[in-house]
């Protein structure tokens, strides 16, 4: 391959977007000329990223662009309605797939790309690529391809469900129906943010994925917030709390929590509570609660103890690669699974979001802070083999090998067949 241009394709919410960033800033920095798609506007963050290049959208092609921006409390409310979720699934992962190949054959045209770097849950991207006859690379904002195949929840059901129709468009549009969870598996390459310490292949049957350990930015990834640090005491244990940048609204998990924690005088909580913060809800916490309504999550870690998340994948990865133990409140989607990918390994617990109350948190939360907790010595090994790899960098080293080759890049040095 002559062209060091490549098109990145994402999805513009911040669990898609965030993961993405480290590998374009490491591909830029090898000399790599960067397209970038996404259904919204992304080009702010992009920039704060120091990535400035040319960014394609089309916010109004689509005819339910809620499938792709969908925050707050009204989507909360619509997730509890199981019709609606799957519905919105459907219409996300498939329903608006032709008006993508459409935008996206026009952007492939306009600026050449060599090959198609997306999150495979965008299957548009590789259909256009396949079309047009580039190599597209997988790069999984998630842990669906190292999701054992008998593990279910909701999701999984909701897939099974769409089954027919989903290998049809991949069959119809000339690709083998290959997936794992939501995420369609690359013929060229694949990569995944985790260890095989986190999950070995023997468990999980993956013999397609690199795993490159953390997606780190190289430098700011252009999403930081302002945090006055020195309101964090010193000599007191501290827990972070964030329910993501879509799901945030659950005044009532916040509560919970709040109080679990209340009566710990050694104790800070640091919420990052989203609009809730311009509400009266803020006046409402303790004391020892520090609430902001986003986060500089990456520049918090390494001084927590423990993580409360709703169990987004980036945050998970984040925290395990900081060594800190988790306590999770999954509410849908592939959160479900997380839980599980986070009780094989020891490293955190499952809470019940469906039953929040402190007396219910606190007896569960409390023993993750002690010193010799089982999950705590678990995060602890696992961040270390988060600690031994290439993260982003090497991400983009492998994408490099693909420009280099122009063939399939496989674990082993295989190839697909």
């Amino acid at each position: 391959m002559q062209n060091k241009r490549i098109l990145i394709v994402t999805i513009p919410e911040k669990g898609h977007i965030n993961p993405m960033i480290g590998v374009a800033q490491h591909l830029q920095a090898m000399g790599f000329e960067l397209f970038f798609f996404a259904q919204q506007d992304i080009s702010g963050q992009l920039q704060m990223a120091g990535l400035h290049q040319k960014v394609y959208s089309d916010p109004a092609s689509v005819g339910v662009t809620s499938a792709f921006v969908t925050k707050g409390r009204d989507f909360v409310e619509r997730l509890a309605d199981k019709p609606w979720l799957r519905n919105w699934i459907k219409t996300m992962l498939l329903e608006v797939v032709p008006d993508q190949v459409r935008l996206l054959t026009a952007v492939v045209e306009d600026c050449r790309p060599a090959f198609i770097v997306t999150d495979p849950m965008i299957y548009a991207a590789a259909i256009t690529a396949t079309r047009m006859g580039i190599p597209w690379v997988g790069v999984s904002s998630s842990l669906n391809p190292v999701t054992p195949e008998e593990w279910t929840c909701e999701l999984t059901e909701t897939l099974d469900a769409l089954r027919v129709d989903r290998d049809r468009l991949f069959i119809e549009n000339g690709l083998a129906p290959i997936f794992r969870v939501s995420d369609a598996i690359s013929p060229w390459l694949n990569l995944v943010f985790s260890t095989e310490e986190y999950m070995p292949r023997s468990v999980c049957g993956n013999d397609f994925s690199f795993y490159t350990g953390p997606a780190f930015p190289r430098q700011e990834r252009g999403d930081e917030a302002a945090f006055d640090f020195e309101r964090l005491r010193p000599n007191t244990h501290k827990v972070y709390m964030s329910m993501g940048s879509q799901i945030y609204y659950h005044p009532q998990l916040f509560t919970a929590v709040a109080g679990a924690l209340e009566q710990e005088s050694d104790l800070q909580l640091i919420a990052a509570i989203g609009e809730l913060y311009y509400s009266d809800f803020r006046l409402s916490l303790p004391s020892n609660v520090i609430a902001v309504p986003y986060a500089p999550q990456l520049k918090l870690l390494p001084s927590m103890d423990l993580v409360i998340t709703h169990g987004g994948a980036n945050s998970v990865m984040e925290s395990l690669a900081c060594g800190v133990p988790l306590a999770m409140l999954p509410i849908c989607n592939d959160q479900l699974l997380q839980a599980q990918f986070i009780t094989r390994a020891g490293v955190g617990i499952v809470l019940d979001p469906l039953s929040p109350s402190a007396e219910n948190y606190r007896p569960q939360l409390l023993p993750l802070l002690r010193p010799d907790s089982a999950e705590r010595r678990n995060a602890r090994v696992i961040g270390e083999s988060f600690q031994r790899k290439g993260g982003a960098g090497e991400a983009a080293a492998l994408i490099g090998r693909l420009y280099e080759t122009g063939k399939p890049v496989w674990p082993g040095g295989g190839e697909t067949s």
